[in-house]
């Protein structure tokens, strides 16, 4: 089943809906047993695949957030699941995907668009906490750089944000 999902999903041209339910039916056969998560880790370029989703976006919010459902099933499903994810770079598409919903959010977008980006942010962080908790990844500071500058700095610039602490 996850190679012919896998096929459809790289070959064809799917309209948004038959995305979602391709993803549907590979996160209901991962929540099946950790055996099955671990045949579709090891599925032939379907890792890949999802992380490309990821990391490009140009997927609609429902897909995305079905995408990180899947890798969050997978990742909890065992440790050796959670490896192969690492090895596919799905982390790092996790992390992009992060920073483009904190983009997002600071930017102020439109409100349905800043609630799909604080969910998808919150998945994707819910991703690399099971990747850490089995000791396959170190927290990487750098790697939170974009995201703390963007929390501690509003929007307007640097100064403004000195002159609101000095009023506090």
């Amino acid at each position: 089943l996850a190679e012919r999902l896998r096929y459809l999903a790289e070959v064809a041209d799917l309209e948004p809906a038959a995305r979602q339910h391709a993803l549907t039916l590979l996160c209901m056969a991962a929540r099946g047993s950790p055996a099955r998560a671990l045949t579709i880790c090891r599925t032939p370029r379907l890792l890949p695949l999802v992380a490309s989703m990821l990391r490009c976006g140009d997927a609609d919010a429902a897909s995305l957030a079905l995408a990180l459902s899947l890798v969050q099933l997978l990742a909890s499903s065992g440790r050796e699941s959670a490896a192969f994810l690492l090895e596919a770079e799905v982390l790092s598409s996790c992390h992009a995907r992060f920073l483009s919903a904190t983009r997002a959010t600071a930017a102020h977008d439109a409100v349905s668009d800043l609630a799909d980006a604080r969910r998808l942010g919150a998945a994707a962080v819910a991703v690399w906490r099971c990747l850490v908790a089995y000791g396959l990844t170190a927290p990487s500071l750098g790697s939170w750089f974009p995201v703390l500058s963007l929390a501690t700095h509003p929007r307007g610039g640097c100064g403004e944000g000195e002159e609101a602490a000095a009023r506090l």
